[in-house]
């Protein structure tokens, strides 16, 4: 009764603060990107409650659960990725005044490239949205175990979207603060002292976990070095272009801001959380065993090694964890969806795209709804769905912003075909090269492509005709 006691609280304590907070958004822009006027210690909170979700505490808890030691190459890769991200793109993202990566596409390579990259782009958002709603209703079967899966899918779908679709960015920041709070209390801080003190301290932990299974105290372990490099190298690039947090950089109160908002989320929250969520992960292998399914490590540990209240708590963190990206992906895919595909053929006024957008949020939940239930893992149905996304957008961002020049709408959209092609052939042949990933030939091949082509099909002074 406590655990069903405690998630009820949690929810409502999101439903009041996001729909008090959504009263005032009356436009488009504050919907998407809250009037571009985010303070800087609440976008910090923000992207930290955007970036760690599913993938960040279930995912790196599941991979170290699996493979042990070698399981960390999850959250180096991704706090890589954040790390270039935050030094590398944030501060010209916001510089650029736009609210989706098509528009910037659209800015820079003109309509083609901007409708081909809107595609693909939507597709990659969306593995994320399908991933996080997945795991919101994994959580929630822990605190009522009578529910099913997709009872409890649904449910927290529901949750998501009400105070979301109306109150769209302004919402999703002011309820972060919590999730937020309660992310870094259960997985930084009681999570580890639980563990700790379970395999008899600090000094036992590494002979408790070795003589559990032995393997998994190996650096490679039981995933090998091309498979860790390779998933790394997804997960990392990708976070370099962070869907989850494109909504919040464009929001920040200037570039600078959206810079030092980035690097202040990203080393003094984000990284460490991912690190200490990989430990748990570890330390459950040695704790837990003969779970159905790796992802479900942190909430079985919550379950199976606290009491009632404590647990309780615990398990509406992990909620809070992946709330914040469920949010932040579901609007993005909206406003792309909104603004980028409908937006192209249909002349909207404010109110008018406003609508349009919260009924997106809803049409691409419930899409995210089927694909999360029926997805095999958290970390799978991510790097599955969004590689191509991923292999096209990398190398095209880096020639915006560093290429600028010599990228020319032709050249680009011969990148983005090879991209997709390359990718997808790969990955139906059956990924032939052993740790080679679809993601990674896809990406060496389009990376190829973008500098020869743009090469070749460049013309001094001639601009893309949007």
């Amino acid at each position: 009764m406590a655990k069903i006691l405690i998630a009820i609280l949690y929810i409502a304590a999101i439903l009041v603060i996001g729909i008090r907070a959504g009263k005032n958004v009356k436009s488009a822009d504050g919907f998407a990107v809250a009037d571009r006027n985010i303070p800087f210690w609440t976008n910090v909170f923000s992207m930290s409650s955007a970036w760690i979700g599913a993938g960040a505490t279930l995912g790196c808890a599941s991979m170290c659960y699996a493979y042990g030691v070698s399981g960390f190459y999850l959250a180096i890769g991704v706090g890589i990725g954040a790390t270039l991200f935050s030094l590398v793109f944030s501060k010209k993202i916001r510089e650029e005044q736009v609210s989706t990566i098509p528009e910037l596409i659209r800015k820079h390579l003109g309509n083609k490239c901007a409708d081909a990259i809107a595609l693909l782009a939507i597709f990659s958002v969306f593995s994320v949205v399908a991933s996080q709603i997945r795991s919101l209703g994994t959580i929630l079967t822990m605190f009522i175990p009578q529910l099913s899966l997709l009872s409890a899918i649904v449910i927290m779908t529901v949750v998501m979207l009400v105070y979301t679709v109306i109150g769209g960015m302004v919402a999703a920041t002011k309820t972060d603060k919590l999730n937020i709070m309660l992310m870094v209390f259960a997985v930084m801080i009681i999570l580890p002292i639980i563990a700790i003190v379970k395999m008899g301290g600090v000094a036992n932990m590494a002979q408790t976990i070795a003589a559990s299974e032995p393997l998994k105290m190996q650096i490679a372990g039981t995933v090998g070095w091309g498979t860790m490099l390779s998933s790394a190298l997804y997960f990392g690039t990708s976070n370099m272009m962070s869907s989850e947090n494109f909504l919040r950089v464009c929001g920040a109160k200037s570039a600078k801001e959206a810079r030092g908002a980035s690097l202040t989320a990203t080393f003094l929250i984000y990284i460490p959380y991912l690190l200490f969520a990989s430990f748990v992960g570890l330390a459950g292998a040695a704790l837990i065993k003969d779970l159905g399914t790796s992802d479900s490590i942190l909430p079985a540990m919550i379950d199976q090694l606290t009491g009632t209240v404590l647990g309780a708590i615990l398990l509406a963190a992990l909620l809070a964890a992946v709330m914040g990206t469920a949010t932040s992906v579901t609007m993005m895919t909206s406003i792309m969806l909104s603004r980028d595909v409908v937006g192209r053929f249909k002349k909207l006024d404010d109110k008018g795209m406003l609508n349009l957008q919260r009924v997106f949020m809803i049409i691409v939940a419930a899409a995210g709804v089927a694909v999360g239930y029926f997805g095999s893992s958290i970390v799978s149905i991510m790097e599955d769905v969004g590689a191509p996304a991923g292999a096209a957008l990398v190398p095209i961002f880096c020639g915006i912003f560093f290429w600028g020049k010599k990228m020319n709408e032709k050249g680009t959209l011969i990148t983005i075909l090879v991209a997709v092609v390359a990718t997808l052939a790969y990955w139906a042949a059956g990924s032939p090269i052993p740790g080679v990933s679809h993601f990674v030939f896809g990406l060496v091949c389009a990376t190829i492509t973008m500098f020869v082509a743009n090469g070749i099909f460049y013309k001094k002074g001639e601009r893309p005709v949007a």
